[in-house]
């Protein structure tokens, strides 16, 4: 394959020198920037990078072989795409791959047979082939065969100029071996050497091993440094002691430091494993996986490996939906700013600013984060996969087996079509009291007696031939010795969930309902639900409420709906049982009826209206029925929303409540026969006066979607965020069913959640990176230090910070630790400012109010010095006078050594990381 045309997506630090070196090899190079401004600057001839001479960009540009474009039209053009875009981390160390994701999908709108796709951004081990490939696929070509993939890891080195873009071998490996013979062709064209690697993980891990080595040792010699100084030794001298060794060792220097995004605890989460399905909070999942799950913590994330756990998840590619497996739970503390989204429907889901949403674009689902959501964006819903092959068990519970011992003098045993005399030799061998005359009398045995000859192997009865007693003379209440949930049960749990309670009787549960005395088919459902179970009840009217309660005397229906299904006890405290909402669909449909049925409110509308349109007078008959739904208990609320939308049924929310609301024709039609009385005659009448169905062109979409009505913001501080890995698909459904993607944590810290996937802590990764999070503190700490042996706070005084970008000789701030040092000063009312040759504005973050300002460099002059109370050196850039610098200040904390580097002998007012004074 001969490479004649390119596209470099990304034209930073790495991009622009790697667009630059192919330009000069004779290929036509594509840029795509999404930044006009740098557009317009590559096309004039340029540059903005450091490390890219204008005189060489200009000449390539004039010659007409790079040319800067922000969209990604030329992709169609060109015989390889590399991507250079960036994946900052976030406060918590999380990836933002959101820039991977966008890029791909824009390729992969343009993407053709035989072109090579490369990455270059660092990353996590996985995402060429997790991520990127996914995405590429969606065009309908194979990847590896139709189309090429490999990754490339960057090596550029701002601002070293031994080092350049061309003189730095490349690593690549590709998706299959063709993949990285085409990678390795085109690098072989820029580069004096090519190493292949077996796989586009192996390239990956390649990268993470060359920060990860320079982050640990780095770690190491900054927790040293900090040492040394508290015991007298000059760090520096140690160092270049250690240096003179000719082999096996490698001289690192200390610093000032190197420089996740989820949802809320109470979001809930439909989640289900082989043995139930539920919806649960965040918070209350992660509570519940880790008393079964080991919880391990990297800084202040805790992770825990799940087991057996499943969630709904949208595969973005083909847009269906299947339940797939969750491999993590995250929690972590978060403070930044958090995003409200709210449809048109009212749905409601709380993220952090940068969560990954799934949003539609062009008939795809493409990857932003929550901050660049607009209103108008098209979200997808929950959908239940129907042809997907899930087992559905029976829910029966067998109480002989799994009523508690409390229960074994209050429940006798009564064999439905047979007699105890039949057995009378085998309870006289175990009574030795009297009392085993009235057992064969009464034709009963108490459940203790019952258990025991089970267990004593005399007797083997069916229990579903048995029937359970309680109380006595008129009180007696008989219950199923086995009760098996099926659709008239289930439909009865529904009339409990929405009119029922219960109440504590001489220590035990009895269940009520109250329903409206004119809703007389419902009341004779309920009895002949009872009436089958074999249950007696009683009956009392509320003349003030015209409320009819229905009082059932069996205390074990009690304790099957309270005690073993945790259906609630109030209003409040209402939920759908776990093996329900894991049962088949006509058992959930009846549930479902049954709740409706209850508190179910239908608005029904059939009148004439006249009104005006284009001039023209009408009269039009208004045929509308709205179904409403209201519940307190915010568990059944989401619940309810889970099942309906299983069913094809996608309700509306109200504004400020928990009341939801279905209507539309479509909706309408599913809910045939789920009425009775005037609420069934509505339903009914509207179906009757109906003319036409209105068709809405989004339900022709393979999936359901709502669009965006508002989104807020709000600032927090301190509060614990959650979030989960589901393997494959990266996508789960959240809150009210909204699809979202993953939050994937990620450093040289990254590496540490990843080998979690394969149970192995790696503490010392974990460590090297808390101990440089922490160093920014340890030089506020050295400031304050030398400011008060001076007798003065940082409280007003005027610090001025030489050098703000993130190693000597570069213009680039990215992940420079005066990022963090700068809000630390301003915290403590010390006033700022900075010099740095090659920058001249910086973004800054105050850490609790998270307003964002931006600083300019200062002119650096003996006046300027002379008036700052502390001058703090933290990039030593070469082209800096610190010999006037060291003349004319009051005081100087240097983290650089960079003064006694430069032959400065150095006097009391001077302190030195790592050095004791």
């Amino acid at each position: 394959m001969s490479f004649e045309k390119i596209s470099v997506v990304g034209l930073g630090y790495v991009g622009l020198p790697l667009a630059l070196e192919f330009a000069k090899a004779g290929l036509i190079v594509y840029g795509i920037e999404q930044n006009p401004k740098k557009v317009e600057m590559v096309n004039k001839g340029i540059s903005y990078i450091d490390d890219v001479k204008s005189e060489e960009l200009s000449e390539v540009v004039n010659k007409g072989v790079l040319k800067a474009f922000v969209d990604f039209g030329s992709v169609k053009d060109s015989d390889a795409v590399i991507i250079c875009v960036p994946t900052p981390l976030g406060a918590h160390k999380e990836p933002d791959i959101s820039y991977i994701v966008n890029v791909t999908n824009e390729i992969s709108k343009f993407l053709k047979k035989g072109q090579l796709i490369v990455l270059e951004s660092t990353t996590y081990p996985g995402t060429t082939e997790e991520v990127v490939l996914p995405i590429l696929e969606k065009s309908g070509l194979k990847g590896g065969e139709d189309f090429y993939l490999a990754f490339s890891p960057e090596r550029v080195d701002p601002g070293n100029k031994k080092f350049t873009t061309k003189d730095i071998p490349k690593v690549v490996g590709g998706i299959n071996e063709v993949s990285t013979e085409k990678a390795a062709e085109l690098y072989s064209l820029i580069v004096p050497q090519v190493h292949k690697v077996s796989s586009p993980k192996v390239a990956e891990m390649e990268k993470l091993l060359e920060n990860i080595f320079r982050l640990v040792n780095i770690s190491f010699i900054n927790e040293l440094a900090i040492l040394c100084g508290k015991m007298g030794i000059d760090v520096w001298e140690v160092i270049e002691a250690a240096s003179t060794k000719p082999y096996g060792f490698m001289p690192f220097y200390p610093g000032p430091g190197l420089g996740g995004h989820c949802l809320l605890g109470k979001e809930k989460i439909l989640v289900k494993n082989s043995k139930i399905s539920n919806v649960y909070s965040l918070e209350e999942l992660f509570k519940l996986e880790s008393k079964e799950n080991k919880v391990y913590k990297i800084g202040d994330l805790e992770v825990l490996k799940t087991n057996d756990l499943f969630v709904n998840s949208l595969n973005d590619s083909n847009l269906s939906s299947s339940w797939m497996p969750v491999s993590y739970l995250f929690k972590r503390k978060y403070k930044g700013d958090l995003v409200k989204i709210i449809t048109e429907d009212n749905r409601k889901l709380i993220v952090t600013e940068k969560h990954p949403m799934l949003r539609l674009d062009n008939g795809s689902v493409e990857v932003v984060e929550a901050r660049d959501l607009k209103v108008g964006d098209l979200l997808p819903l929950f959908k239940e996969n129907f042809e997907e092959k899930i087992e559905i068990r029976e829910v029966v519970v067998d109480l002989i087996k799994e009523l508690s011992e409390e229960w074994e003098n209050r429940v006798r045993v009564k064999i439905i079509n047979g007699s105890w005399v039949n057995y009378k030799a085998e309870i006289y061998s175990i009574c030795k009291t009297d009392r085993k005359y009235d057992y064969i009398k009464g034709d009963y045995l108490p459940l203790g007696i019952f258990r025991r000859l089970e267990r004593e192997k005399k007797i083997n009865i069916e229990h579903d031939s048995l029937i359970l007693l309680t109380g006595r003379g008129p009180s007696t209440a008989k219950f199923p010795a086995v009760v098996k949930i099926d659709k008239d049960l289930a439909r009865f749990i529904g009339y409990y969930l929405s009119e029922g309670c219960a109440t504590k009787e001489r220590g035990y549960y009895r269940i009520r309902l109250t329903i409206n005395k004119d809703e007389k088919e419902l009341f004779s459902d309920i009895e002949s639900i009872l009436n089958k179970l074999g249950l007696t009840h009683s009956i009392y009217l509320s003349p003030k409420f015209k409320a009819k309660t229905i009082r059932i005397n069996s205390p074990l229906l009690g304790w099957l709906l309270i005690d073993r299904l945790r259906c609630g006890k109030d209003s409040y405290s209402m939920r759908i049982p776990d093996e329900l909402m894991s049962a088949s669909l006509d058992l959930k449909e009846e549930l479902l009826k049954g709740l409706f049925r209850g508190d179910g409110d239908i608005h029904y509308r059939n009148e004439r209206r006249n009104y005006i349109k284009n001039g023209k007078k009408y009269n039009h008959r208004n045929n509308s029925l709205v179904i409403g739904y209201f519940s307190i208990s915010d568990v059944l609320f989401y619940q309810i929303i889970y099942l309906l939308q299983e069913m094809g049924i996608y309700p509306s929310i109200s504004k400020n409540k928990n009341h939801l609301k279905i209507s539309g024709y479509d909706n309408l039609k599913k809910l045939t026969d789920w009425f009775l009385d005037e609420k069934g005659r509505k339903y009914s009448n509207y179906f009757r006066f109906s003319l036409k169905k209105i068709n809405n062109k989004r339900n022709n979409f393979p999936i359901p979607l709502v669009s965006v009505k508002k989104i807020e913001f709000e600032s927090v501080d301190n509060i614990d965020v959650y979030s989960l890995e589901v393997e494959n698909t990266h996508t789960f459904a959240v809150g009210s069913g909204i699809y979202v993607h993953n939050c994937i944590p990620i450093d040289p810290f990254y590496l540490s959640w990843k080998a979690k996937e394969y149970d192995l802590g790696v503490r010392f990764i974990e460590l090297a990176g808390e101990i440089n999070d922490n160093m920014p503190r340890y030089i506020v700490q050295l400031v304050m230090e030398a400011l008060n042996k001076h007798k003065k706070a940082v409280n007003g005084s005027k610090i001025l910070i030489i050098g703000v970008a993130y190693k000597p000789n570069v213009g680039d701030p990215r992940e420079s630790p005066a990022l963090k040092i700068i809000p630390l000063l301003e915290e403590l009312n010390g006033e700022v400012e900075f010099y740095d040759p090659y920058i001249s504005e910086i973004k800054i973050e105050n850490n609790k109010t998270k307003e964002v300002k931006y600083m300019k460099s200062c002119v650096l002059d003996e006046e300027k010095v002379r008036n700052a109370d502390c001058v703090l050196i933290i990039t030593d850039h070469d082209n800096i006078d610190y010999e006037m610098i060291f003349k004319n200040s009051k005081l100087i904390v240097d983290t650089r050594n960079a003064l006694r580097k430069r032959g400065i002998k150095v006097d009391d007012r001077v302190t030195i990381l790592g050095v004791s004074k």
